[in-house]
């Protein structure tokens, strides 16, 4: 649990703070405890009344993403306290943990015996002033590639302003873990270098040959430069080897992947720090909304509204889209790839810069393409597990026996450690829905022998090297991570948990299994799948066969899990100096598009070796600022 001070003390409080929504305010004066769910768990404040206003709001406790929800620990409790108001917006990048504040206060309000319903009405109007700034470099999105790209302005003597439309740091670039070099500084000092005609060939081959080779050689070109240059601008990076993560299938393949040491929150705030100092400005809570053009319909800067009401109308020589992608926009997902699949992890990815540069004449290119990465569960049913789905993650997320809805086998089961491979299969599967079917005797084996023994070894070549990097706020520590997947243990509890939460279903028998799930094939299936585990070779999809596990000790299991999108890669064409081009291939003057807007890159996918998203991200954003 996080502890945090009073962040929302007592203000200044005049006569309209006796009146909501045209009704008396009063409460029992006092401090009440109350709690709502936010993300990853309960939120807990205390509120505290005097007799006519909520005087302050202390969070006590939370399991919230450090960095990502601090803007709405900061933000919303202020801005309740100072308008006496439960009509506050969410903080844009951490909608959850603003409304389970937001809760909580309601909560405390009608426990002192206040009228939430009348504050909940309560509305601020907002400014409509509109002011004219002016620059040389605008860059709308904060995330990885559009502060990359405004430190590299600023640092080649550009003014330059930063928008990002969430509340503080956000992005994919705080949620992933690493990024790729060929030639880094920590590759030369470890003796690690990675072949570049390698990293080529892995971008070129995953997209089917639909990439923009100049583009792609141009980002594995720039890349070390990138690291080393991120580096001395102080983030802290560590050089992991090949398999750090959940994709053991990565063993042995080159050490691409440069970790955060502190967390991709903590470092891209720290460059925000490192902007302003050299001059630069950075608004937060200021998305931008269109591009601004000059009477030539030449892109002349851009158009941003502040969560005050206020519009920026900010005139620039030239203009950075780090938008990225469209992954948290439902519509749009849902045209592209089907309500199947979903939405992406960023919310405030809305496709904001792929409209504006489309409306500048753009070539679009890439907007097909999405980050399918491994599984996840019905969203619902994790908040009726306490103690979260990491210990069921750990056990299933193995190469057990996949089937599809209807109880059929789509495939090998060991691409259960290759992602992005794990993500296309299940999209391709109908209503991107995959079974994880294991029965008692898996997890007697586990409780004796540890999931490395009975699985693989995950982290066996690292053990001992002392790597530790961050990923969504987390700390990873290697060591400890393979002496817990080493040591026996019972998940017993934790499948309990996932059945009684709905995520996993239970049966005595493999008929009655299919019968609760209503999967036809099922029966006939594992019957197959227990075949080819007696013969010991996988003659159906060639598993490897020391992942063959049969199905035949009751009870038995299924846990039901959903395609997983991390947002999209792609939507306007650029040439290798990241300037936005038309259908024709020729520049859109005083245009460039980095990151997750940028097309060209990928095929259909995401590539199969660790840190290309991220290491994009910040190269495509220096290559344009610079």
């Amino acid at each position: 649990m996080k502890k945090l001070c009073v962040i929302a003390a007592a203000a200044v409080i005049g006569m309209f703070s006796l009146y909501a929504g045209g009704k008396d305010v009063s409460y029992k004066a006092g401090t009440y405890r109350e709690s709502a769910k936010g993300n990853n768990g309960d939120v807990t404040l205390d509120v505290t009344f005097s007799k006519n206003a909520i005087k302050s709001i202390k969070v006590v406790s939370h399991k919230e993403t450090p960095g990502l929800s601090d803007p709405a620990f900061a933000k919303i409790p202020d801005a309740i306290v100072k308008k006496q108001t439960l009509a506050v917006d969410a903080v844009s990048g951490a909608t959850n943990t603003s409304r389970a504040i937001l809760e909580a206060v309601e909560k405390a309000v009608k426990a002192a015996g206040g009228d939430a319903a009348a504050l909940k009405n309560k509305r601020v109007a907002k400014k409509t002033e509109v002011k004219e700034l002016s620059t040389d470099v605008v860059v709308a999105g904060a995330g990885a590639s559009g502060t990359a790209a405004a430190l590299a302005a600023v640092q080649n003597g550009a003014k330059v302003i930063l928008l990002e439309k969430a509340a503080g740091v956000s992005g994919a670039g705080t949620m992933a873990g690493v990024m790729f070099a060929d030639h880094s500084d920590l590759q030369k000092a470890a003796k690690k270098e990675v072949d570049s005609k390698w990293l080529y060939d892995q971008y070129i081959r995953d997209s089917s040959y639909y990439a923009n080779a100049r583009l792609v050689r141009t980002i594995i070109r720039e890349s070390s430069d990138t690291v080393n240059w991120l580096v001395k601008n102080g983030m802290n990076l560590m050089l992991l080897d090949a398999g750090y993560g959940a994709q053991y299938n990565h063993v042995g393949m080159p050490a691409t992947a440069h970790g955060y040491v502190d967390g991709g929150a903590k470092a891209i705030g720290d460059l925000h720090k490192k902007i302003k100092d050299l001059g630069g400005s950075v608004y937060y809570e200021t998305p931008a909304k269109e591009l601004l053009f000059d009477a030539s319909h030449r892109v002349a800067g851009i158009k941003a509204v502040q969560s005050d009401g206020t519009t920026l109308n900010i005139r620039a020589k030239k203009v950075i889209l780090a938008t990225g992608g469209y992954g948290g926009n439902e519509e749009m997902m849902k045209a592209r790839f089907g309500a199947k699949a979903g939405t992406g992890l960023v919310k405030t990815a809305t496709g904001d810069g792929l409209v504006m540069a489309w409306s500048a004449g753009a070539a679009e290119l890439g907007a097909d393409v999405a980050q399918w990465f491994g599984m996840k569960y019905d969203g619902a049913n994790t908040k009726k597990m306490p103690k979260g789905t990491g210990e069921l993650t750990e056990l299933v997320r193995n190469p057990l026996l996949f089937v599809d809805k209807t109880g059929k086998r789509f495939g090998d089961e060991a691409e259960a450690y290759e992602s992005a491979a794990l993500g296309t299969m299940m999209y391709n599967l109908p209503d991107a829905e995959m079974a994880i079917i294991l029965d008692q005797g898996v997890i007697d084996n586990v409780a004796k022998n540890g999931l490395a023994k009975v699985f693989v070894d995950r982290w066996g070549t690292m053990y001992g090297k002392g790597m530790v990097y961050s990923e969504n706020g987390h700390k990873r520590d290697i060591d400890k991570m393979t002496e817990q997947l080493r040591a026996p243990k019972d998940y017993s509890a934790a499948m309990a948990q996932a059945v009684a939460a709905g995520i996993a279903v239970k049966a005595d028998s493999i008929e009655s299994l299919a019968k609760a799930l209503g999967m036809e094939n099922l029966v006939a299936e594992v019957s197959a799948y227990n075949a080819l585990c007696a013969s010991g070779s996988d003659t159906q999809f060639f598993k490897d066969t020391k992942f063959l596990y049969p199905v035949k000790q009751g009870p038995y299991y299924a846990v039901l899990t959903r395609l997983r999108c991390l947002g999209t890669l792609g939507g306007v064409a650029v040439d290798e100096r990241m300037q936005a081009v038309d259908a024709d291939q020729k520049p859109i003057a005083n245009l460039y598009v980095v990151g997750a807007d940028a097309g060209g890159v990928y095929g259909n996918n995401y590539v199969m070796f660790e840190g290309g998203t991220l290491g994009f991200a910040y190269t495509s954003g220096k290559i344009a600022g610079r």
